[in-house]
């Protein structure tokens, strides 16, 4: 059984998956996590009839996102694998959101865009995203509008709370896909998945996802 959180907005997403069936719980905490993270956790696990001994794997939303919620994720996660000795799967949230928004519209090629601030968003292209995983294509990077419009955007669906900072693209996507944050059950349907490949690491190696400033200039066509 695998135990997932996500902290990368304002309200604690938390879930258990096993063998493909997936509890999950959402808290509305307005940013408070490091306040409540760990007795709405244990609660929640209560709850479910479940412990902390259940527990096999971690799994936590890897960022962009809050950076106060990914540090509290990466420390709640960290002191529980130490703990209890157990494996981490960090997944990023941006492949979450591609999952979901593949899933929802049947589509293979998303690109996620996540407002950072002003004029700039994160964004990542994923292909595969109607299977189990989302392939990254490239890495995710810091762009603003006028950087996407090198892309040839047609034959991608767009997914993420940056959308609204695209709507002057020319040409336009295949699509808008209205899916903006990550989800528990995508968290955990692809921590399962890397579980099984061994996609995992330890305690000390969790850590959160930040996107540098790169130049992007190749294009995904």
């Amino acid at each position: 059984m695998i135990l997932g959180l996500d902290t990368t907005g304002r309200d604690l997403k938390l879930g258990l998956i096993c063998e493909g069936d997936v509890r999950s719980r959402l808290f509305s905490n307005d940013l408070r996590h490091s306040r409540q993270i760990l007795p709405q956790l244990l609660q929640f696990l209560r709850e479910e009839g479940e412990s902390l001994k259940s527990i096999q794997a971690l799994a936590f939303s890897q960022g962009p996102g809050s950076f106060t919620g990914l540090r509290i994720a990466v420390g709640v996660i960290q002191g529980l694998a130490y703990g209890l000795s157990l494996p981490v799967i960090p997944v990023p949230t941006m492949a979450i959101v591609a999952r979901a928004a593949g899933q929802q519209a049947q589509v293979a090629r998303v690109l996620v865009t996540m407002h950072a601030r002003e004029e700039e968003l994160y964004g990542a292209f994923y292909d595969g995203c109607d299977g189990l995983v989302p392939r990254l294509i490239g890495q995710a990077e810091v762009y603003t509008t006028a950087m996407l419009t090198n892309h040839d955007l047609a034959s991608w669906s767009l997914a993420g709370d940056g959308v609204f900072l695209l709507k002057a693209l020319s040409p336009q996507p295949q699509g808008v896909i209205d899916i903006t944050s990550p989800d528990v059950h995508n968290l955990l349907q692809i921590a399962e998945a890397m579980l099984a490949a061994g996609e995992v690491v330890s305690a000390l190696e969790a850590a959160p996802l930040y996107v540098r400033e790169t130049v992007a200039q190749k294009s995904r066509s």
